[in-house]
Order: structure tokens, then C-alpha cells, then sequence
């Protein structure tokens, strides 16, 4: 239900309709469904019951949905230049070909809550923000801007020319532990596909090489959504520490 209420407060225009299950609507979350029933209605959003079934069958199977089932049109991405206006160190997140949506979902909810300003990802061989996407980002993918480009390697390249350093978070030979890079400085945190890693062409657009030190490695290496929480943690950890 929060993802639908923040796809409501943030882009009402783009939802279709909403599918509502009476029966448990009215349990622990009624206060909010109630809240996004009226919203719905101001913004002449079509409401239809629907039942438990069939709002699994859209959903996903295990997807925890509360009864709230939004139907979405095209996501609204922002331009690169966008991302860098705030005035503040930039701190920005792009994925190279990551293709689960619920990784990209994480991730974005993971960039939202450690401060990051953006997300960039390409507009093909990757996952694009769908309301797979939304539900996993739990709404933070109507809170973060988020770019989609065509060459990520030349979007690193615009980036630099904008002052950003650009920091691929990967196992090499010369990588540096994440901990070792100037986190208040503006950056940009790479991460490469589940499984293929930074491709080489936008490794080399890459200013720095950072490793996240694990404890055992007989299963490889962490999950890219857990890699990016633990990446952005110790920029946003670096960050805290110079205000203070």
C-alpha cells in the first residue's frame, strides 16, 4: 500500500487504475488504503474491487500487496544534467546492466535512505523502473530522480566534466578498500550485473577501484543490491563524520 501512496502524492497522472480487495483492505492497513481510496477519487483515478486472486495474479506470487493494486503508465525519467543541481557533493549511484527488477527496486530504496541524489542506469540490456520496481523500491522510486542514458560510458565521461569522481565497486588486482576513498568528495558509485560485474569499457571510465572486504569468500562475492546498501553506507558513514 505505501508504494501506491507515493505514486499517488508524486506522479497521480501516471496510474491507470487501482484494483482493491475489499475484504482485506479493511484489516491492520485500512487507515491507508482509506487514505489512497480518497486520493484516488480527487484525481478521477478509476477504483475497481477486485478479490484476493486476482490481485496475487498481478502482483506476483508472495508479493505482500495489502489489498492495493495500482496499474501504471510509462515511468518519467529525468535528464543527467538534472542530477547535479542541487549545489550539495554529488552522490550518485549507476548500474551497468543490472536486469532484476527487485535488485534495481532495492537499490533505489537503499540510495534513497543514505542520501544519495540519483540513480542512472541504461535504457536497454537492464531492468527499467517498472511497478515491479516501485513495489520493491517501497515508493522510493517516486522520492529519487532517476536517469536513464544510452552510453554509460560516456555518461561517466559527462559526469567528469562535471566534477564528479567516479568509483567502480569491484574486485581487481588494484582496487583499494572501499573505506580508503574521500567519501565527501562528489561521487559516483558504479556497479556492474549480477554475475558479469563492471563491463571493462566503463570500468576505464572509472576514476577510483573500491572492494567491499569480506569476511569469507566461498560463495563469491555480495549480492549487487547488498553492495551497493554497504557502499553508500560508508559514503553517507564518511559524511556524517565531517559534519560533526
Amino acid at each position: 500500500a505505501n508504494p501506491v501512496r507515493e505514486i499517488l502524492a508524486r506522479r497521480p497522472r501516471s496510474i491507470r487504475a487501482i484494483w482493491v480487495d475489499p475484504q482485506r483492505a479493511g484489516r491492520s492497513t485500512s487507515d491507508v488504503v482509506a487514505g489512497i481510496v480518497t486520493a484516488a477519487r480527487a484525481a478521477g483515478i478509476p477504483l475497481e474491487d477486485r478479490d484476493r486472486g486476482s490481485l496475487e495474479r498481478v502482483a506476483g506470487e508472495g508479493a505482500v500487496h495489502q489489498g492495493v493494486v495500482a496499474w501504471l503508465g510509462a515511468f518519467t525519467y529525468v535528464g543527467l544534467d538534472d542530477l547535479m543541481t542541487d549545489g550539495t557533493p554529488a552522490l550518485l549511484l549507476a548500474l551497468d546492466g543490472v536486469e532484476d527488477p527487485r535488485n534495481l527496486g532495492a537499490i533505489i530504496r537503499s540510495a534513497y535512505l543514505l542520501g544519495a541524489g540519483g540513480v542512472i542506469i541504461p535504457d536497454h540490456r537492464a531492468a527499467q523502473v517498472t511497478s515491479i520496481v516501485a513495489k520493491s523500491s517501497a515508493g522510493a522510486s517516486e522520492l529519487l530522480p532517476i536517469a536513464q542514458v544510452g552510453n554509460l560510458a560516456r555518461a561517466l565521461e559527462e559526469l567528469r566534466d562535471h566534477g564528479v569522481w567516479r568509483v567502480a565497486v569491484h574486485a581487481t588486482e588494484t582496487a583499494q578498500q572501499i573505506d580508503a576513498i574521500d567519501g565527501t568528495m562528489p561521487l559516483c558509485l558504479v556497479l556492474g550485473a549480477e554475475g558479469t560485474g563492471v563491463r571493462p569499457l566503463v570500468a576505464k571510465n572509472c576514476d577510483f577501484h573500491a572492494v567491499i572486504p569480506m569476511a569469507r569468500t566461498a560463495i563469491g562475492s555480495f549480492n549487487v543490491s547488498v553492495a551497493a546498501s554497504l557502499a553508500l553506507y560508508e559514503i553517507h558513514r564518511q559524511r556524517e563524520r565531517a559534519q560533526r
